[in-house]
């Protein structure tokens, strides 16, 4: 029972941990909108990742 006690808790730790995390995230996420001047609700991470993928891949090829 001890055991399981340290288990279930270091897994609520662990989802705690998470959370932040998490929030940590959104907030930087939101303030990467607000400097872009999006949408916070509407801006997609992926998105903006593919784009700079596409820029970066796209100024390499120039500088050759």
């Amino acid at each position: 029972q001890i055991v399981l006690q340290t288990v279930s808790q270091g897994s609520l730790d662990a989802s705690k941990d998470l959370q932040k995390e998490f929030a940590t995230i959104e907030k930087k996420k939101e303030e990467l909108a607000d400097y872009l001047c999006e949408d916070r609700k509407k801006l997609c991470l992926e998105d903006v990742f593919n784009t700079m993928k596409t820029f970066r891949e796209l100024f390499l090829k120039a500088l050759q």
